[in-house]
C-alpha cells in the first residue's frame, strides 16, 4: 500500500481532558456549581463511555498460536499476550505514560512493533519488543523525527521498511530495518524535489520490498504524478498524472510485480478498484459501486488477488470477488448483528479474528476457524456497556439548499424518558474535513442522547467516500457552502420535529472545531452554545503553522482551502476566519486545546480566547498540557467529557436535560486559563 507524507496514518482518538485548577475564576466566569439532575443515578456513566476499553485490537501471531491485544494496566494502555485457546494473559509492555495505541506483529513472530510519541507532538518512534523476553528497542532513536512502519512481507520475516524524516523534516526517506539487530540501511533517499521541480511525496515497494513507485506533486498546479521503475538501476517512468481533484491511488503490486491494483475515479465519479498492467498501460475494472467510493479491499495472502471489497454509504456493503470465501462471508454475516471486518489472520489463512461494530459496542471480537466454519467470541471492547440500553442511530439523507444529498445520522433520546420531542440538539461536526461520519458506536452521541439531547451528524460536502463531485464541491468553501450544509442540517432537524430551534448546540474538533466557531460567528441566531476542541480560528495562521511534513501538500491545500500567497484567496480566508468576527458571538462558548498539537497549534485557541476576552465575552478555556491533536490519557478523556457535559447542562436553557456529577480527576494535566 502507498504510505507517504501525503497520507498520514493517524489513530482517531476519543476526546478528553484533565487536573483540577487551582484558580478556576480565571476561566472568565465563576466556578460553576457541580450539579446532578434528578434521576442521574440511572445515567450511563462517563467512565463507561470514555474510559479505557477492557480489551481491544487483537492481532494473531503469524503461526496463529498467540493473540496480542491492548488492555489497560494502572489506567495506561499496554500490550498483552494470550494463547489463542485461552489461559492466563501476560503483560508485555509496562508503559506508564502515553500507552500503546498502534502495533503489529513482525512477520517472524518473534517481535512486535509499536509506534509512540512523547506527548502528542506526533514525532512517533518505532519500537521493537521481543515477545519471549519483553526486551524493548527503539529502532528510530532520533529526537524530533517522525517515523513509522511502511511495509513488510512474509517473504522477508526479519525485515521491515521504515520511513522517517530524519534528514529533512519535510520529506520521508525509506529504510530497511533488520529486526534482529536493529540496523538501518537506506533504501531510498528522498531528494525532496525531482529534476522537473516536482516535490516527492513518497514511495511504495513491491512484494519483494523493492522500491518501485514514486509519488510527486507539482508545487504550483497541484498535479500529482505516479512514476515507476522496474528495478533500482532503471530510470523513473511516468505511469499517471492527474489533478488533485481526481484519484489514482496504487493499493498494492500484484504478486509477480507486473501489475498494480489501484483505486481510481479518473473515468467516473465514484472510485472503483482496477488492475493496471504496467507494461501495456491497460486498466481493467474489477469492482465499483454507484453509491460510494470503494473502501477496504481484502487480498488473498497467497495469490495476491483481491477477494473482498467494502463500500460504505450509510452502512457497509460487501462485494465478494473470490467465490472461495463465499461460505466464510455467508457464515459471518449470519453470526450476529453489526458490520464486520477481518482485522487479523494467521499466515496459513486458516484462522481469522473478526470484529463486529454495533451501536451498542465499538467492537465485539470473534476467533473464526475457516476449516470448520465455526466461531467463538473472544472478547468485547467495553463489556460494561451490556448493562445499559443505548440509543439507535438512524441513517438519513438531507438535501442541501443547492440540491446535494448529504448522507447523515441522527441519534435521539428515549421518548419515554424525555418526551416525544422536539429535543435540545447537538450538531456534532466531524473533523478532517476530508473524513466522514460512520454508522456505529459513538461515545459522545450516546452520552448526549442519554442526557436528553438529540445528536445530528451531517456528512457535509468535502466528506470522503461519496464521489469526487461531492468532495470537490467543498473546494475553497470553508465557512461558506460547507457551513451551509451544516446549517441546512439544523433546519432539517427543526422541520422534522427533532430539534428545538431555541436549544441547538454546535460541537466539533479539528475541522469540526473550526465549523463550531464558524457557526458561532456566521449564524449566531441558530446556536445557543458552542464547544470547540483544537479548531483553527484563523485560516491564514492555521496554514502558516502546519507541520513541516505537510508543506509538500500545500499545492493541494491551495486548491482545497485557499492560497495564502494569492491576494484574493488570502482576503477570502481572512473573511472566513472566526477570529475576525468574534463580536458576533453572543452565546456561551467552551474551548479545549492540547498544548503539543502539531496540526492546530495552541496559538489558534489562545488567540480566539484573547479576542473574546478583549471584548468581555466570557469563554471557558481548558488546556491539556500533555496532549496533542486528540486525547490519549484516560483521565483527560474523562475530564473533558465531564466538563463538556456540565457546560451544556448549565448553558442550554429549558427542561429535559440530565447530568452526571462532575468531579475533575485529581491527577489530570489540565490548566484552566
Amino acid at each position: 500500500m502507498f504510505r507517504c507524507s501525503l497520507v498520514l496514518a493517524s489513530v482517531i482518538l476519543l476526546l478528553g481532558c484533565g487536573n483540577e485548577p487551582s484558580d478556576p475564576s480565571v476561566a472568565g466566569q465563576p466556578e460553576p456549581e457541580h450539579v446532578a439532575s434528578p434521576g442521574a443515578e440511572s445515567l450511563i456513566p462517563r467512565a463507561v463511555l470514555f474510559g479505557n476499553p477492557e480489551r481491544v485490537g487483537p492481532q494473531l501471531s503469524p503461526d496463529g498460536r498467540t493473540i496480542a491485544y491492548i488492555a489497560p494496566a494502572d489506567a495506561v494502555l499496554n500490550l498483552w499476550l494470550m494463547d489463542v485457546t485461552g489461559g492466563s494473559p501476560r503483560q508485555l509492555t509496562f508503559d506508564e505514560d502515553r500507552g500503546v495505541m498502534d502495533f503489529q506483529w513482525a512477520e517472524n513472530g518473534r517481535h512486535i512493533l509499536y509506534m509512540q510519541d512523547e506527548a502528542g507532538e506526533e514525532n512517533t518512534h518505532v519500537y521493537r519488543i521481543t515477545v519471549e523476553t519483553g526486551e524493548v528497542l527503539d529502532l528510530t532513536p532520533f529526537p524530533g523525527v517522525k517515523a513509522y512502519v511502511s511495509d513488510s512481507n512474509p517473504r522477508f520475516p526479519d525485515m521491515v521498511l521504515l520511513e522517517m524524516n530524519k534528514d529533512n523534516r519535510m520529506f520521508f526517506d525509506v529504510y530497511r530495518c533488520d529486526l534482529n539487530t536493529g540496523e538501518l540501511e537506506m533504501a531510498m533517499d528522498n531528494p525532496g524535489t525531482t529534476p522537473e521541480g516536482e516535490m516527492v511525496l513518497g514511495y511504495s515497494a513491491d512484494r519483494n520490498l523493492d522500491i518501485r513507485l514514486q509519488l510527486t506533486i507539482h508545487p504550483e498546479t497541484g498535479f500529482i504524478s505516479v512514476l515507476h521503475r522496474w528495478d533500482k538501476d532503471s530510470e523513473w517512468e511516468l505511469l499517471k498524472s492527474f489533478s488533485s481533484e481526481d484519484q489514482w491511488f496504487p493499493e498494492r503490486f500484484t504478486e509477480d510485480g507486473a501489475g498494480l491494483f489501484v483505486r481510481s475515479n479518473l473515468e467516473s465519479d465514484k472510485a472503483g478498484l482496477f488492475l493496471y498492467d504496467i507494461a501495456s498501460g491497460t486498466e481493467t475494472l474489477i469492482v465499483s459501486d454507484s453509491s460510494s467510493d470503494i473502501g477496504g479491499v481484502s487480498f488473498d495472502p497467497f495469490t495476491g488477488e483481491p477477494r473482498l471489497a467494502a463500500f460504505y454509504y450509510l452502512r457497509r456493503t460487501l462485494h465478494v470477488l473470490d467465490p472461495s470465501i463465499e461460505p466464510d462471508i455467508s457464515f459471518l454475516s449470519e453470526l450476529r448483528d453489526g458490520d464486520f471486518a477481518t482485522v487479523s489472520r494467521d499466515s496459513a489463512d486458516s484462522t481469522w479474528i473478526v470484529a463486529y461494530s454495533t451501536i451498542d459496542n465499538p467492537a465485539v471480537y470473534y476467533v473464526y476457524d475457516r476449516r470448520n466454519i465455526e466461531a467463538r467470541e473472544l472478547f468485547t471492547a467495553i463489556p460494561a456497556l451490556d448493562s445499559y440500553t443505548l440509543r439507535p442511530m438512524e441513517g438519513i439523507e438531507i438535501t442541501s439548499r443547492d440540491g446535494l444529498v448529504l448522507p447523515s445520522y441522527a441519534t435521539t433520546p428515549d421518548p419515554e424518558r424525555f418526551g416525544a420531542g422536539p429535543w435540545p440538539t447537538i450538531m456534532m461536526v466531524h473533523g478532517g474535513p476530508w473524513y466522514r461520519d460512520y454508522y456505529g458506536f459513538d461515545p459522545f452521541s450516546q452520552l448526549f442522547a442519554d442526557r436528553g439531547f438529540a445528536v445530528l451528524q451531517v456528512n457535509f460536502r468535502g466528506s470522503t467516500g461519496f464521489g469526487k463531485a461531492f468532495l470537490n464541491a467543498a473546494n475553497k468553501e470553508w465557512g461558506a457552502a460547507m457551513q451551509d450544509d451544516i446549517t441546512d442540517g439544523v433546519h432539517w432537524a427543526v422541520e422534522q420535529g427533532i430539534a428545538d430551534p431555541d436549544r441547538v448546540v454546535i460541537l466539533g474538533g479539528s475541522y469540526g472545531g473550526y465549523a463550531a466557531l464558524a457557526g458561532a460567528v456566521f449564524t449566531p441566531d441558530i446556536y445557543c452554545a458552542v464547544v470547540d476542541f483544537f479548531g483553527p480560528s484563523n485560516l491564514v495562521t492555521f496554514i502558516e503553522t502546519i507541520p513541516p511534513y505537510w508543506k509538500p501538500m500545500l499545492a493541494m491545500m491551495n486548491i482545497r482551502v485557499g492560497d495564502i500567497e494569492d491576494e484574493t484567496d488570502r482576503a477570502m480566508l481572512e473573511d472566513r476566519s472566526p477570529l475576525n468576527h468574534v463580536q458576533n458571538i453572543t452565546m456561551p462558548i467552551f474551548i479545549a486545546q492540547g498544548a503539543n498539537d502539531p496540526r492546530v497549534v495552541q496559538a489558534e485557541s489562545d488567540q480566539m480566547v484573547m479576542a473574546l476576552r478583549s471584548i468581555d465575552t466570557p469563554v471557558v478555556y481548558v488546556l491539556y498540557t500533555n496532549e496533542g491533536h486528540g486525547f490519549v490519557h484516560e483521565e483527560n478523556r474523562l475530564d473533558f467529557a465531564g466538563r463538556v457535559e456540565e457546560f451544556l447542562y448549565l448553558s442550554v436553557p429549558g427542561p429535559g436535560i440530565e447530568c452526571e456529577l462532575f468531579i475533575p480527576p485529581a491527577s489530570a494535566a489540565v490548566e484552566l486559563l
